[in-house]
């Protein structure tokens, strides 16, 4: 079993897609492309967000390679660090964060930290699912997947650390969850997600026309509870990689 670096992670409860910018100033703005580039612009918004929230570590990847090339942001209120929320866009023009037309635009992805009253609440948030049933898939590098099938799709589970782990798939012909399986598989070798308290759970569906809740990690630290989702499978878990292991967009 493999050893995940410990990070004080951050657990999302999955608030509205309305966004509450009310941190007092609204920006107005669009950057013209020919005034930034996007990795620019992207630097620019991880760095911004991370002034707001300086004490936590915040998702530096979001954008996929078929998304539009500008990435930015909205909040909620900043002056709560305990409890905060932050959609991520990707978008064709580069929005300043909380710019007021982002409440129009819809989320690639989101990021949230929520506090409840004691450990055993956070764990139980979490909503861990253990499934050792069904037909073993070889995932690699010692790892044992189990596929179950019924209501027209396939489940696959698996565990990594604290981590469990689940792909909900079609099922159907040319829609293979091992595969994506495999690939999480071989890039948690490389890359390690923050490392649970206790309990962690990501739940994956490789659906056509997901939202950014579709695809969900949460994991428990104390009485914390980190969330990060995204409308990509396997950005999502880029993404919660990249709390600990900061990347470019």
């Amino acid at each position: 079993m493999r050893k995940f670096k410990k990070y004080l992670a951050l657990s999302i409860v999955l608030f509205s897609p309305v966004l509450p910018l009310s941190n007092g100033i609204f920006s107005q703005s669009v950057v013209t492309a020919q005034e930034t580039s996007p990795q620019e612009h992207a630097m620019k918004v991880v760095e911004e967000l991370q002034s707001y929230f300086e004490n936590e570590a915040l998702p530096t990847k979001v954008l996929t390679a078929e998304s539009p090339v500008y990435f930015s942001a909205a909040t909620t209120k900043v002056s709560d660090t305990e409890n905060f929320n932050i959609f991520y866009y990707a978008e064709n023009e580069p929005y300043e964060v909380n710019n007021q037309e982002l409440n129009n635009k819809t989320p690639i992805a989101a990021f949230q930290r929520a506090v409840y009253e004691d450990e055993a609440a956070a764990q139980k948030a979490v909503n861990q699912v253990i499934d050792n049933q069904g037909e073993e898939i070889d995932l690699g590098y010692g790892i044992t997947g189990y596929l179950t099938a019924g209501m027209g799709s396939t489940y696959l589970n698996w565990q990594e650390g604290n981590w469990s782990l689940a792909i909900q798939a079609p099922n159907q012909e040319g829609v293979s969850s091992p595969d994506l399986a495999k690939q999480i598989v071989e890039y948690l070798e490389e890359i390690a997600l923050p490392a649970p308290e206790v309990v962690g759970q990501i739940k994956l569906r490789m659906n056509d026309s997901l939202t950014y809740e579709d695809n969900v990690a949460t994991w428990q630290v104390g009485n914390v509870v980190y969330t990060v989702s995204h409308a990509d499978p396997f950005t999502l878990i880029e993404m919660t990689g990249s709390i600990t292991n900061p990347t470019e967009q």
